[in-house]
């Protein structure tokens, strides 16, 4: 599918950014919801100018209600499904911030996904972390090889990209993907347009407004735009007709005789 705006070779939504916190991630399997707030993070960073970072208190709350996560019961620990992720972020939000729109991204369509990422902010993903990757994170690496064994999927925001592969966020901090990784890893991958996206003029780092960022949205995934049209510029009113001639009150009295007597006649 064509998209409307082309990407270009790179982008950076991150560096400006100073701090990604772990939002439980260490403790708790709540990637996904974590991966919603350092979206939040990114698209308010670049779009409104100001960098919005929601606490721990905000996250646990969307963890239980999307997931069924118990605190009393470490076995609904269970994690979440984007989807569900993406439709409670536009439904209730996080800390009274919600998406105006979500849709689904083909993964395997690189150039969707670039594209996704120049224009809305942020991609999230749900890969499946492998025995080398875990490694390698745990050494401060990128991930750059995928070997071994499954420990499992994850949820991470791709918030840049090069001609080697992504940058994402994940336990706090960035590191890069490889666009081979990629492709073994990712399973799914999901959009949100968020009001922070947009500054106080209503279009975002770009220069594109709301309804043009549901035209790009529909470019890319083919869902409808989500948002109206603006109003047509109204039509000035034209000149004001001319005035007609004086009529004779006599006239006028004639008339209206005439239009009785017709009337009766039934002429």
């Amino acid at each position: 599918m064509s998209v409307t705006t082309p990407a270009p070779a790179s982008v950076n939504w991150f560096e400006h950014i100073g701090l990604w916190p772990m939002y439980l991630n260490d403790r708790i399997g709540d990637c996904a919801i974590a991966m919603e707030a350092h979206a939040l993070q990114a698209t308010s960073t670049y779009g409104s100018g100001f960098t919005v970072t929601v606490s721990d208190d905000d996250v646990l709350p969307v963890y239980e209600r999307v997931s069924g996560y118990n605190p009393d019961d470490p076995s609904s620990d269970i994690g979440c499904i984007l989807q569900d992720v993406y439709a409670d972020w536009r439904r209730t939000g996080i800390a009274g911030h919600k998406a105006l729109a979500f849709a689904e991204v083909e993964p395997s369509d690189l150039d969707e996904v670039k594209t996704a990422v120049y224009l809305l902010g942020t991609v999230g993903l749900g890969i499946d972390v492998t025995a080398q990757m875990m490694t390698d994170f745990d050494n401060g690496k990128d991930w750059t090889r995928a070997g071994g064994r499954s420990l499992g999927g994850h949820a991470v925001v791709i918030v840049g990209y090069d001609d080697t592969g992504v940058w994402i966020v994940t336990w706090g901090k960035v590191i890069k993907m490889t666009w081979p990784v990629f492709r073994r890893v990712v399973d799914e991958a999901w959009v949100a347009i968020l009001p922070e996206w947009l500054d106080a003029n209503g279009v975002d780092p770009l220069g594109v407004d709301l309804y043009g960022l549901g035209e790009e949205l529909h470019a890319l995934t083919g869902d409808p735009n989500p948002f109206p049209a603006p109003d047509p510029t109204p039509v000035p009113p034209g000149p004001a007709p001319a005035p007609g001639p004086d009529v004779d009150p006599s006239d006028a009295e004639l008339a209206a005789a005439m239009k009785k007597w017709l009337a009766a006649t039934g002429l």
